[in-house]
């Protein structure tokens, strides 16, 4: 387009853009209210749109991220989260479909010995193929080399960027220093830059994980996280296959695996966001309707000034004025009032942003990076336009379509305002009600659901237990008896400690995975196709009282329960009840399991009450309990020294801490203590997520009845103001101020009940995908349902109380001088 008929589409821009901002200045109380409505839908939608664009679109910082992907063994078509040393070595021969594969334990306790007091971090082991596989060089020194995980090679320790820089200050002089871990000795030969820190489950250090020839044949146990880089042109279904196919040799080779094994691959970004995903993209779903509520709110507004407007246009319409013209010049207005409304919305971002960070569950990947980036504002830009088109083009087009005759017809002094604008603002009501039907009806699944859990009984007190976990380094506690010697002392001290009521020590606390073990009763094959998974925690006697677990049936662990003693297990009802159905004693049976490599046995001699030691929101799991000092060698293994105090005290236990600490220091000042918290703590945080999204799900909803009832309010009130002249008449001829209330209420509630019904439909279909966030509660839930109807037309009611009162105080007299 040449510069010459640019300047006239320029000077008709300046032209409408002035006229558009004088208009809006006339009408300050419109303007402010519409850039205020359409800001909230905006700002919340661009807000929750920079959570999602972070923490599930962002690609993880690997080179070719897409290449990346987690092995998995499957079960019955279900993944299992890690795998067995000879599945891992056997995929990483599949030269093929991988340039590298990588073993991995994540999320390993290690005692870290650095100034006055020594504290647990959070390290990963991990074999010389895992930078290469992530393809992540490190900011400084370098990463695993070939040879680093052989038996008998240097240890080496490769450190995030965030405790390089909490423990070294970020100098560089740390290369080639000593660390000790574990009572070891380790080299630093690297820093990872600080965007690794988050991508890599928050893993404070990396030490190679040494595998021996002999390792390699291991198929009885699974510990490990298998991940691996494609090679080049190689898709993910394809390496499905590839893994599947050697999964299903390596199960006929190991009978013992029994039937039904499989595996795939997954993409790492998939396994790191998790459900996280599904709960985000509703969440943005939930912030369209308020957009959009908020959007239909100021068409509305729009529509009415049109109305008011509508001689003015006709009247310029007959004098020749283009009908596109002022088409362009209406919609330029509604952009104006869009890009002010986007410009407060960033501002209205920014803050959301910060408050969804500061509340968010733990266990969100990522979610520390959010902000309103570059992506945030040009999402921010599209929405403001998208705000324009739909607050501006109908309402525009209706205003300028009109002519001079039938708006002179229609929009005369107070007679009413015109079937056909009556039917619009009819419908964006009826819209605006199903939305906020939609919206309301989800948040109050989640509330319900909130409701339900806040009232499962969790199977244990909560209330004023103190839990600390001690970790033992394995350089200093070689072997089991010296092991098991020091926690015995250290829950003896605690034991005596004043104000302690009872304490034990526990290999994982309730709300938290435990260790797995396949496990059946006296005689039944052990194969994985018929033994049954369970969890295992190891305790010390009084574990049960400590935590008020109400014993069914049988006694608790004492004392002689040692290693020279029977084996024995105390079991919750869900175990009894899968191992043996139909029966009701179980005191005095056996099962077996625990060790792979022979038979052993224990014998029942207590069952627990279900406690829901993984959820509130899941069914118990079946479990059982052993000895901490009949524990078997691989399961000794898997603890890797680690052990929690459970101190129930007669007052705020958080008092106790040092105390606690004191009692540790009593057996072994180098020991360290790490996550310091109460049950009670604990308890809430795994009611953090459902509560998160109630929250939100709640205040989103509040917004968009807001919206809805302010919507309903200004459709009356105009209709009642456009009619004054209609009702005067009506009054004049008799008719009662109750008539007049009917008459106004039937046509105002009209919309309301359509809105509420289409809504219904819609919330049936949408809240279905709520489902695996409801608790006892249905996603069609007819009370939820027909409570949030009723809801919606009570504060319509409330919304159209002012103007039908107005209505019925009109003087015949005053509406038709």
């Amino acid at each position: 387009m040449s510069a010459s008929a640019t300047r006239p589409l320029f000077g008709h821009f300046r032209h409408d853009a002035s006229f558009a901002i004088r208009q809006l200045n006339r009408t300050r109380s419109f303007a402010i209210a519409a850039v205020l409505t359409l800001a909230v839908g905006i700002g919340a939608t661009t807000a929750v749109f920079s959570v999602i664009e972070r923490v599930v679109l962002q690609p993880l910082p690997f080179r070719d991220p897409d290449r990346v992907v987690n092995l998995h063994p499957t079960k019955d078509g279900a993944p299992v989260a890690v795998a067995s040393n000879l599945e891992f070595a056997s995929w990483r021969g599949l030269d093929r479909a991988f340039s590298a594969v990588a073993g991995v334990v994540s999320q390993t306790s290690l005692t870290l010995s650095h100034g006055e007091f020594p504290e647990v971090v959070l390290g990963a082991r991990a074999t010389s193929e895992y930078f290469e596989v992530l393809g992540v060089a490190p900011e400084i020194g370098r990463g695993f080399a070939l040879g680093d995980d052989r038996p008998g090679a240097a240890h080496v320790v490769v450190l995030s960027h965030a405790l390089w820089m909490r423990v070294y200050n970020g100098q560089q002089a740390v290369l080639g220093q000593s660390l000790r871990l574990d009572g070891e000795s380790y080299q630093v030969i690297g820093v990872m830059p600080a965007s690794f820190d988050l991508a890599a489950t928050n893993d404070a250090l990396w030490i190679p994980l040494t595998l021996s020839s002999t390792d390699l044949t291991e198929y009885r146990r699974r510990y490990l996280q298998v991940v691996a880089r494609l090679t080049s042109g190689t898709p993910v279904r394809q390496a499905t296959v590839a893994i599947a196919g050697v999964e299903a040799s390596l199960a006929v080779q190991n009978a013992m695996w029994g039937k039904g094994y499989s595996a795939e691959a997954h993409p790492s970004l998939d396994d790191t966001v998790g459900n996280v995903r599904s709960r985000l993209f509703i969440l943005f779903g939930a912030v369209l309707c308020v957009f959009f509520i908020a959007c239909v709110n100021v068409a509305n507004l729009q529509l009415t000034r049109g109305n008011a407007r509508a001689v003015e246009m006709a009247i310029r319409t007959a004098l020749g004025a283009d009908r596109r013209r002022i088409a362009v010049q209406l919609l330029t207005e509604s952009a104006m009032l869009s890009a002010l409304a986007g410009v407060v919305g960033v501002a209205l971002a920014y803050g959301l942003v910060r408050a969804l960070v500061a509340l968010s569950p733990p266990g969100v990947p990522r979610i520390e990076q959010v902000g309103v980036d570059a992506r945030g504002l040009l999402f921010t830009v599209a929405a403001s336009v998208l705000c324009s088109v739909i607050v501006g083009l109908f309402p525009a087009l209706r205003t300028a379509g009109g002519s001079l005759q039938t708006t002179l017809r229609e929009g005369g002094k107070g007679t009413g305002e015109g079937r056909g604008r009556g039917r619009v603002r009819s419908a964006l009501v009826a819209t605006e009600v199903a939305l906020a039907m939609t919206l309301l009806s989800g948040a109050a699944l989640l509330i319900r659901t909130a409701w339900e859990i806040s009232h499962v009984d969790p199977g244990f007190d909560p209330r004023n237990v103190l839990t600390a976990q001690v970790l033992l380094p394995p350089a200093r506690y070689q072997d089991f008896s010296s092991g098991i010697r020091a926690f015995r002392a250290i829950r003896d001290n605690v034991s005596l400690l004043p104000g302690v009521e009872r304490a034990a020590l526990t290999s994982s606390l309730p709300m938290s995975q435990g260790l797995r073990s396949g496990v059946g009763a006296q005689g039944q094959p052990m194969t994985d196709g018929s033994r049954l998974l369970a969890s295992v925690r190891l305790v010390t006697p009084g574990y049960f009282s400590a935590m008020k677990i109400v014993l069914r049936e049988g006694g608790d662990f004492t004392a002689i329960d040692n290693q020279t003693a029977p084996n024995v297990a105390i079991i919750n009802e869900a175990l009894a009840r899968r191992l043996w159905p139909g029966e009701t004693r179980f005191v005095g049976k056996r099962i077996e399991g625990m060790d792979p490599s022979h038979q052993h046995f224990m014998d029942v001699i207590g069952v627990i009450a279900d406690p829901h030691d993984i959820s509130l929101d899941a069914p118990p799991d079946p479990e059982f309990y052993i000895p901490l000092e009949q524990t078997p060698a691989p399961l000794w293994g898997g603890l890797q020294g680690s052990l929690t105090i459970i101190a129930r005290t007669a007052s705020d236990p958080m008092t106790m801490t040092s105390r606690v600490r004191a009692a540790v220091d009593a057996v072994d000042p180098s020991l360290p203590i790490a996550n310091v918290r109460t049950m009670d703590d604990l308890v809430r945080t795994s009611r953090a997520t459902g509560r998160f999204n109630t929250v939100l799900l709640s205040a989103l909803g509040a917004i968009a009845l807001l919206l809805a009832s302010v919507g309903v309010y200004g459709v009356v009130a105009y209709t009642v103001s456009q009619r004054t002249r209609e009702i005067g008449l009506r009054m004049a001829l008799g008719a009662t101020p109750a008539a007049i209330a009917a008459l106004v209420m039937r046509r105002a509630l009209s919309p309301i009940v359509v809105g509420a019904a289409a809504g219904a439909g819609l919330s049936v279909m949408a809240t279905r995908l709520l489902r695996e966030q409801l608790y006892h509660v249905s996603p069609g839930d007819p009370v939820t349902l027909i409570g949030i109807a009723a809801l919606l037309v009570g504060v319509s009611l409330i919304a159209v109380f002012v103007p039908t009162r107005r209505a019925m105080r009109i003087s015949p007299v005053t509406a038709l001088a």
